[in-house]
C-alpha cells in the first residue's frame, strides 16, 4: 500500500495565519523519503518550499488556473451570485480567523468541508465552464499522483488549501492508497 500525504498550503492567505509557518512545512519536506509535489501557483509558502527543495526532485502538479477563483477576492455588485460569493468569502475569512489556531486545524476535515462548500458557491456564481475546468484539472492532479504511486514510493503532495478536499476525497476511495494527513505537533 502506497502512502500519499496531502498537506494544505495557504499561498496568498499565509500572511493572515502566522500559526502555520513555512518552517513547519520544510520539516515535512526534509523528512520525506519519496516523491514531492508542489503546485505552480504563486505564494510565499510555495516559493519557500521550492527554494528549499532545489537539491530535490520536485514534481509540478497540474495547474488549477483554468478553474480557479481567488479566495476573499470576489467583488460585489455584478450579479446576485457574485454577491453571495463575496459575502460567503468575507464570512468564511472571519470564521477561519477564529478556527485556524493551529496547523492541524488548517489540515482538518472541517477546513476541507468549508472549502468544498465554498467551491459549490463558486460554481454557482461562475457557471458550468469554470466548474468543468476545475474538475478536469483536479482529475489531472489525481491521475498524476496515482501514476506516481504505482512506483510504490511514498508521495508528499503540497496543495492549495482551497483544493485539498478534492484530492483527499478521491484518494480515500482508492484501495491501494494509504492517505496520510501530517501530524503537526
Amino acid at each position: 500500500m502506497t502512502q500519499i500525504s496531502i498537506v494544505s498550503l495557504l499561498h496568498s492567505l499565509g500572511t493572515h495565519f502566522p500559526v502555520y509557518p513555512t518552517s513547519s512545512l520544510i520539516i515535512l519536506l526534509d523528512a520525506h523519503q519519496g516523491d514531492i509535489w508542489l503546485p505552480t501557483r504563486q505564494g510565499g509558502d510555495i516559493t519557500q518550499l521550492r527554494q528549499h527543495s532545489t537539491a530535490m526532485a520536485v514534481n509540478d502538479l497540474a495547474s488549477l488556473d483554468a478553474g480557479w477563483c481567488d479566495f476573499a477576492a470576489a467583488e460585489e455588485g455584478t450579479t446576485a451570485e457574485l454577491n453571495a460569493l463575496a459575502s460567503y468569502d468575507a464570512e468564511m475569512m472571519d470564521n477561519l480567523q477564529m478556527y485556524w489556531q493551529s496547523a492541524a486545524k488548517i489540515n482538518s476535515p472541517i477546513s476541507d468541508n468549508l472549502f468544498e462548500l465554498r467551491r459549490e458557491v463558486v460554481d454557482e456564481a461562475h457557471g458550468v465552464k469554470l466548474a468543468q475546468a476545475w474538475q478536469q484539472q483536479q482529475q489531472r492532479r489525481f491521475e498524476q499522483l496515482i501514476n506516481a504511486a504505482a512506483s510504490g514510493r511514498a508521495q508528499l503532495c503540497f496543495v492549495e488549501v482551497e483544493s485539498a478536499y478534492w484530492l483527499r476525497q478521491k484518494l480515500s476511495e482508492v484501495a491501494d492508497i494509504e492517505l496520510i494527513t501530517p501530524n503537526f505537533t
